[in-house]
């Protein structure tokens, strides 16, 4: 009996033994799919451009600036940045310690060529310097360094950069004390220059405008600044404040103040800044004890409805860039903070008897729910104490004529 059982393992075993083999036999008669073609990439042939910077006023080499190629093609497409090199690894690089430069895999085709980096005159500063003399576009670009670059083959051009002017000094609070992180910034007097469409693509690398923050001591330096006059100006941004849970936060304001320390443009002292000056004298208050508060509260014309939600603007007629904000209280009332003395305008607008509920809401403005009113513009004079007491009538719309 034990015999026999032992017989019957054997052939069990050998019978799965075979069963694997034609299995593994089956499976390997089984063709592998096919391997797909992969067809060769076509690259594009490209172009190299080499050349040397130098500082105009010296001829001597500019190190360590920043060199950058712009499309013709793309820089002469209104409102297309395109051709800005700062989108292309391959179109922009930095001089070494002789000036020299050399840029690898550019497309073929034709480039402005320009340069720029800290204490340079940026090339869009001397366009609008031109522009302002009256100088002619066509003539401004035709003057630009360009380059024409061929597959396969390298390119040769020079460019120079001019060193600017330069602005420093101190702001300070009125005990004193340095003003600390505060952004300065000096803006050429007069309106704004502004250039043809067919300049205004040119771009130039390596210069982050005429701004500054001051440092611990309240010190600002402000270089590569063109010829020109300049109105020296302190900003600073007034955080919003939560007025309770599930409110949207008060509006923010925004605080100038130009040198030597006043709170309107008019009466700011422009600074004469010329190529190769070091004014190093400037000297800016900030003195937040001439600014004052207006307050009030909105009233609909209309019984039985309340103002609950909306914005107000104070704005100065004659400065547009004097313009604070503020937000209608669940009550009716507001509050505009930090105003200079001065006549103003004071709008309302996206009033509504439905209060805020949220970051949802809009603040202030179109409302899902609620009456809403007429926007309300009306003037207003601060003198040298706060305002208060200021009523906002409003019209709910369905009362409009």
């Amino acid at each position: 009996m034990q015999k026999q059982l032992v017989v019957q393992i054997q052939k069990f075993v050998m019978l799965y033994v075979a069963m694997l083999l034609g299995l593994g036999v089956a499976t390997a008669q089984v063709s592998a799919p096919p391997v797909p073609t992969v067809l060769p990439q076509t690259v594009e042939p490209t172009g190299s451009v080499t050349g040397t910077v130098y500082v105009q006023d010296t001829q001597q080499p500019a190190r360590f600036v920043q060199v950058m190629l712009q499309s013709v093609a793309s820089a002469s497409s209104q409102g297309n940045g395109r051709g800005f090199s700062g989108f292309s690894a391959a179109n922009e690089t930095r001089t070494e310690v002789d000036g020299t430069f050399t840029l690898s895999g550019v497309a073929p085709g034709d480039y402005y060529v320009t340069a720029g980096g800290p204490g340079y005159i940026a090339e869009r500063a001397l366009l609008q310097a031109a522009v302002a003399n009256g100088a002619d576009a066509a003539a401004l670009l035709a003057r630009l360094p360009t380059v024409h670059v061929v597959a396969d083959s390298p390119s040769t051009v020079n460019v120079t950069v001019q060193r600017g002017g330069a602005l420093s000094g101190h702001v300070v609070w009125e005990d004193g004390s340095p003003a600390i992180g505060i952004m300065v910034t000096a803006a050429l007097s007069g309106p704004p220059i502004v250039l043809p469409s067919t300049l205004t693509q040119i771009r130039s690398p390596g210069n982050s405008g005429n701004s500054s923050i001051t440092d611990d001591r309240g010190v600002f330096r402000i270089a590569g600044m063109a010829t020109g006059d300049y109105l020296l100006e302190a900003v600073i941004q007034t955080r919003g404040q939560f007025a309770g849970l599930g409110r949207p936060p008060q509006a923010v304001s925004t605080i100038r103040v130009y040198a030597p320390g006043t709170f309107h443009k008019a009466s700011a002292k422009p600074i004469t800044v010329r190529t190769g000056d070091e004014r190093n004298e400037v000297h800016l208050v900030i003195d937040l004890r001439g600014l004052h508060t207006v307050s009030g509260h909105a009233t609909s014309t209309s019984a039985g409805l309340n103002v609950a939600s909306g914005r107000v603007f104070l704005a100065d007629p004659t400065d547009p860039s004097l313009q604070l904000t503020g937000s209608i209280e669940p009550d009716g009332s507001f509050m505009v903070r930090y105003v200079p003395p001065g006549s103003y305008t004071l709008q309302v607008t996206g009033a509504n008897t439905q209060a805020n509920g949220g970051y949802g809401r809009g603040r202030g403005g179109s409302q899902s729910t609620g009456t809403s009113f007429q926007q309300l513009s009306m003037a207003v004079t601060v003198t040298d104490t706060d305002l208060s007491g200021v009523v906002a009538a409003m019209t709910p719309v369905q009362s409009a004529p």
